[in-house]
């Protein structure tokens, strides 16, 4: 090989400037997921109903435990149901939607919080809860 070959390539191997001498350094890894399971607790407030009958706001608390959680929805109001009993499963994608008849609980668990809306036969509510919240 020529001189001048070999010191062009001692330079350009000085200086990094071969293919996968220099260059960007490797990207960082992603951040580790929020973990779903855990306490959540905030607060509910009225988004359908009579102030009188429903309250214009409440804490829930929700306690997740393999993806799931249960929630009981008082309403004294009514006395042909006075208590809903909704049954989440929490999908991959953080999405839930409990069915108890015509009523309902759905919402989205991502990034530590929950939010959501919570129907029921008298009174309609949308929350938000914190993971670790009060």
């Amino acid at each position: 090989m020529p001189r001048w070959v070999a010191v062009m390539v001692l330079g350009m191997v000085q200086g990094g400037t071969l293919a996968g001498c220099g260059g960007a350094p490797a990207p960082a890894p992603p951040p580790a997921p929020v973990p779903i399971d855990g306490r959540y607790g905030g607060l509910m407030e009225l988004s359908r109903g009579r102030a009188i009958d429903c309250g214009t706001e409440s804490p829930i608390t929700l306690t997740v435990a393999n993806h799931a959680f249960t929630y009981q929805l008082p309403q004294p109001q009514a006395a042909w149901n006075p208590v809903l009993v909704f049954n989440a499963t929490i999908a991959p994608d953080g999405t839930f939607n409990a069915r108890t008849g015509p009523d309902s609980m759905s919402g989205q668990v991502a990034g530590g919080s929950m939010q959501g809306q919570i129907i029921g036969d008298v009174c309609a509510f949308t929350f938000s809860a914190a993971r670790g919240g009060v």
